[in-house]
């Protein structure tokens, strides 16, 4: 990628300051600081009242994170506080391997949702789901529990099997008994059927763009004729390996994707490098309705650039870029700062991206009948028939 692609876009007070006059800064600076005081004054009174008069015991800490929740909260649903002990669990789900089910998850008023399932986990093999809502663990209310103590139960505790208790479209409710394991966060897989390589990304994390890399240098060494790109139930990640994915398969300095911010600074264009590193060779990439923010931007980028045919579902419509800001001592928030739109200008955050041709969920698609000895599933044979058509059509052209 460009190198002006990877600059850091982060706007200082100093940059701001020099651009206006002495005189305006010390004015907007006095108009600050009184809005200011009055805000701190407003919310402190309140926490001082609920300290004094609420029916029962709660502690200031919890009253300050709640006040901090209900501001991030009217921003939108995935800007948000995350504890130190969330923040250090989100760093560990990056990088490495660590013990535990298998989920991402946010403390919300009704319990402790679950944001994303990692594939091949306990927990995707209990039956999990993004958007489950955890009320009870081991039978005791989570809503009892500080966050520390549910990230502990989920992970580090020394009981490696755990009782959840599921609400699920607030309507359904089961049980279920989750046995912890070491989570290896690989986030690429590789396999073939015959003469078509499928390249599985469960993920992003830190290192999605390496294992990507030793994929695409598995499928040249078995003189794959084509690629089929999984990229169902994946839930994003870090964005910049996304974006780098997306530089693998593209040359020719295409574009990759737009950020667009309210921050002149955050909006931006990304371009791909010169080289293809599959040098054109047929793609197809899987999607589905948990196909998610990174995962949507590569194949938002690809199918736009037409660099690969979109096989699956409408994604689930999750267009934006969250940064996470440090708060020392205190772990830290995630703020929206940008929306991403495809190269052909499509808006993805709450729309989704369509595929080029559709099957239906659990793989019905009356075209194609799936029989209960299938091998593989309905979408990855559809892709692999497709790819098979592609080369013969290739070989013809030549």
């Amino acid at each position: 990628m460009k190198n002006s692609a990877r600059a850091v876009l982060v706007v200082t007070a100093l940059h701001i300051i020099l651009l206006v006059s002495c005189r305006k800064k010390e004015e907007e600076s006095i108009g600050l600081s009184i809005d200011s005081i009055t805000t701190n004054t407003f919310i402190k009174e309140i926490i001082e009242e609920i300290s004094s008069n609420y029916a029962d015991d709660i502690s200031r800490e919890k009253l300050e994170i709640g006040a901090i929740n209900g501001i991030l909260g009217v921003l939108d649903e995935h800007s948000m506080y995350i504890s130190q002990d969330e923040f250090s669990a989100f760093t560990r789900s990056t990088r490495g391997a660590f013990l535990g089910i298998g989920v991402e998850i946010k403390q919300n008023r009704e319990g402790i949702e679950v944001t994303a399932v990692i594939d091949d986990s306990p927990a995707s093999a209990s039956g999990l789901r993004e958007n489950d809502l955890i009320v009870k663990i081991d039978d005791r209310d989570v809503s009892e529990m500080p966050m520390k103590t549910v990230i502990s139960k989920l992970s580090s505790d020394p009981a490696l099997k755990i009782k959840l208790s599921v609400a699920r479209n607030k309507s359904e409710k089961f049980d279920v008994v989750v046995k912890k394991s070491v989570i290896q966060l690989q986030s690429v897989k590789t396999e073939f059927i015959d003469d078509i390589a499928i390249i599985r990304i469960t993920h992003f994390n830190e290192g999605t763009v390496i294992d990507t890399s030793n994929a695409i240098r598995k499928v040249i060494k078995n003189k794959a004729t084509g690629v089929i790109l999984d990229l169902r139930n994946n839930p994003g990640g870090i964005m910049e390996q996304a974006v780098r994915v997306c530089d693998l398969f593209l040359g020719g300095n295409k574009k990759i994707i737009d950020f667009q911010s309210k921050n002149k600074s955050e909006s931006r264009s990304i371009f791909a490098d010169e080289i293809d590193l599959l040098n054109g060779l047929p793609m197809v990439i899987l999607i589905d309705g948990n196909t998610a923010s990174g995962a949507e931007l590569v194949a938002a980028s690809l199918g736009d650039n037409k660099r690969a045919v979109l096989i699956g579902e409408k994604t689930y419509g999750k267009g934006s870029l969250q940064t996470i800001i440090p708060i020392p001592g205190r772990g830290a928030i995630k703020l929206t700062t940008a929306y991403f739109v495809s190269p052909n200008g499509k808006k993805i955050d709450q729309t989704g991206v369509s595929p080029d041709i559709e099957i239906l969920k659990e793989g019905q698609d009356p075209q194609h009948p799936q029989t209960s000895s299938s091998k593989i599933d309905q979408m990855v044979q559809r892709a692999v028939d497709l790819l098979h058509g592609l080369s013969v059509l290739s070989t013809e052209v030549k």
